[in-house]
């Protein structure tokens, strides 16, 4: 199997197991799903699921970090030594 494959929902049943079985061993990383000749679903290995959900959280945390960045008030901002000494009493 290649890294991107499509498989009929038909032979998805027929072959579970070893479908399964070709993502866990690295044969593949994602299948999209046929059901009468179109794709509706895909199925990912979860090494290439988790990486999704990485870079997904990183985009988030990313845009978070910009749209932060621009409200900054250095005015309001706090010296470590303030934050530090507010905390440790």
């Amino acid at each position: 199997m290649h890294s991107k494959e499509y498989l009929s929902a038909t032979d998805l049943s027929k072959k579970t197991a070893a479908t399964i079985d070709a993502l866990e061993k690295g044969l593949a990383d994602k299948l999209i799903i046929l059901r009468n000749n179109a794709p509706k679903a895909v199925l990912l290995s979860m090494d290439a699921y988790e990486e999704l959900m990485e870079e997904i959280e990183d985009l988030r945390l990313g845009a978070l970090a910009l749209a932060r960045a621009k409200t900054f008030s250095e005015e309001k901002a706090l010296s470590h030594e303030q934050v530090s000494g507010k905390f440790s009493k």
